[in-house]
């Protein structure tokens, strides 16, 4: 027996790689910490930081620690002991703290494998997406067990299954909202609750890129690996395989999916030169060859079960259509057929976390498609977290969700091509059509169909809905000059029982919310803010960032807040627009300037909702519009 389990040792070696290309940390008590997870500063990928303390690991979260209870490093998971009820009472101990508050920006998030019970809520919820019926499955958990006593008198009990858009990061409590929760793994409904697992939290990591370096000698010390330049991220070194390995994020090494093909076997040391071998046995072969097509089997089931997971995640988002146009399913054929294979002929634009396609169905249909980029978890949910937010919106100013592609690996979105570029490209010369195309009234025009969009995102989308991205760059101008906002990537889903959402500040530069910059609550007036910056671009034909103007200047809303402190407000509008411009023209103009300074208030309760954005707009162009009647 011990022969065997030798050689099933060796085959193991011999499938994860000839050496390892990151080092991993020691064991913490009797528990093993799996790569990329990081106890110290010298092992593990220090943006996946947990703790040992006496033996056990801890996760820290924004605002709390809490106990890790175990580690599955094939799936990249591990689960947390949540908090417990406070003495006798239906709140948590993490109550003060508002619950487990995940930093976004660091590789972890909440799986969808936790189901939520949402205890003694407030009756705020019961117009939330959540289930807080009588029947829920929160009252049976409170009826059979003894832990949860105290909460048969409480308030409201709610159900739901985490990992969403608005919880992939956090399990919040508070007064205002729910004061307790439980959460428990991969929930079997069909069970009494006396056969339920002990309450936890399935946390998952994202897929670790290769150790950064700043020279070889911090690479392995053989030749798998070598210390070069990232492509993706401008002054970062990291350890890249060498030609014929690949990098294994689960075990944090280069990986020859055969065998150590060097003459002194793995990382070039003749160490396991007796075992190897022992190998060339009949016997030893056949074990070598079970354990190493056990663990490729293994791995493709995994591999297989993932994406059917996916694919069922989609087509759930899609069939939960909420008000929005039914959308389609595609099918990967179709979509190959349409985009030309993905040909770069057909694509139209790259970002950090996809591609965007042209292609043309059957009908002649014209389409754009968005891929998420293989491997990154994070494009992965971008895209999921678009379809799932357009197929709850249907709005002319909004692009138009056609469907999505549930069966290739990547997540694919498909929708209404928009053939006139962007309005950054028109305001700043990157499109071939002509800028005088952008007369007043057009910009006008443009500004109101936009305000319009995001109006119909915070007020009649149930929940609201907050971009969180808006810039001229994802508004879209059709062949008529149309204006439709796009890109819903990074857009959250307004939570009922709460006057914000906190997360960490996302967007781009020069059209953040500082407020929403500085204490990371993000609420409809954070786009507010963002639409006041376009409506400058749409005023000026300048840049939201420009290092060409001086150095204090650089940020467009605080070039044009100091002229007007020097009122010089119309020294800043584009000198096209004022060539063209009649005296009545100047009037309109100037309004539509101080409406975006308004927009772009320091303090959010003193700027305007979109709605009155919208009425103001609407007036303005009306009083536009009359002029050029008359001339």
């Amino acid at each position: 027996m011990s022969s065997i389990l030798q050689l099933l040792t060796v085959a193991l070696l011999l499938y994860a790689g000839c050496s390892d290309a990151a080092s991993h940390c020691g064991d913490c008590g009797n528990t093993s910490v799996p790569y990329p997870l990081s106890t110290g500063t010298n092992c593990g990928d220090q943006s996946y930081k947990i703790r040992c303390t006496a033996g056990s690991l801890w996760f820290d979260t924004l605002n709390s620690t809490y106990p890790i209870e175990s580690i599955n490093p094939s799936t990249q998971r591990f689960v947390i002991r949540p908090a417990s009820f406070a003495g006798n009472t239906c709140i948590t101990t993490d109550f003060n703290s508002h619950g487990i508050q995940l930093n976004s920006s660091l590789p972890f998030n909440v799986t969808s494998s936790n189901t939520i019970f949402y205890l003694n809520c407030s009756n705020a919820l019961l117009g939330s997406p959540l289930n807080c019926s009588s029947t829920s499955l929160c009252h049976t958990y409170i009826n059979a067990t003894s832990e949860a006593a105290a909460c048969e008198q409480a308030r409201l009990c709610c159900s739901f299954r985490a990992g969403g858009s608005t919880t992939s990061y956090s399990i919040r409590v508070r007064n205002e909202g729910c004061m307790a929760y439980r959460s428990f793994v991969n929930l079997d409904y069909s069970l009494p609750v006396s056969m339920w697992p002990a309450p936890g939290v399935e946390i998952q990591w994202v897929s670790p890129s290769e150790p950064v370096c700043q020279s070889q000698a911090d690479c392995d010390e053989g030749s798998n690996s070598t210390c070069q330049p990232d492509p993706s991220s401008a002054g970062l070194k990291r350890c890249f395989c060498v030609t014929g390995l690949s990098w294994d994020p689960i075990s944090g090494s280069c990986v020859n999916n055969a065998t150590c093909q060097t003459s002194g076997g793995c990382n070039g040391s003749t160490n396991h030169t007796p075992l190897i071998a022992g190998l060339t046995t009949g016997l030893g072969a056949t074990f070598l060859a079970v354990a190493v097509g056990t663990l490729v089997y293994q791995r493709r089931r995994r591999i297989k079960e993932a994406q059917e997971r996916l694919a069922r995640e989609r087509e759930e988002i899609l069939n939960a259509n909420n008000g929005g146009k039914s959308a389609k399913i595609f099918t990967g054929k179709e979509m190959k057929r349409a985009t030309n294979n993905f040909s770069d002929e057909r694509l139209l634009g790259s970002g950090g976390y996809g591609e965007v396609y042209k292609g043309i169905l059957k009908d002649d249909t014209i389409i754009a498609v968005k891929c998420a980029k293989l491997g990154n978890t994070k494009g992965v949910d971008q895209v999921l977290n678009e379809v799932r937010i357009l197929c709850q919106v249907n709005h002319r100013s909004l692009v138009r969700l056609l469907g999505c592609c549930v069966e290739l690996e990547q997540p694919l979105m498909v929708y209404e091509y928009i053939s006139n570029g962007t309005l950054y490209d028109h305001l700043h010369g990157l499109h071939p059509g002509i800028r005088s195309e952008l007369t007043w009234l057009r910009r006008l025009s443009i500004a109101l169909q936009t305000a319009e969009g995001l109006a119909y995102l915070h007020s009649s989308a149930v929940p609201p809905i907050y971009h969180r991205d808006v810039k001229s760059s994802n508004i879209l101008l059709d062949e008529k000059m149309n204006a439709k906002v796009s890109d819903f990537g990074l857009s959250r889903l307004a939570e009922t029982d709460l006057s914000h959402v906190s997360t960490c500040a996302q967007g781009t530069l020069g059209y953040l919310d500082p407020e929403y910059y500085r204490n990371y609550q993000l609420t409809d007036k954070s786009d507010v803010y963002s639409f006041g910056v376009v409506l400058l671009e749409l005023l000026t034909s300048q840049k939201a960032i420009d290092f060409n103007r001086g150095p204090d200047d650089v940020n467009l809303a605080v070039y044009v807040q100091r002229k007007v402190e020097e009122e010089k407000l119309m020294e800043t509008i584009d000198p096209m627009l004022m060539e063209e411009a009649s005296d009545r023209d100047l009037e309109t103009i100037k309004a539509m300037g101080f409406l975006a300074l308004g927009c772009l208030e320091e303090r959010r309760q003193n700027r305007p909702s979109m709605k009155e954005v919208v009425e103001e707009i609407d007036y303005i162009m009306s009083i536009a519009a009359a002029k050029a009647a008359e001339v």
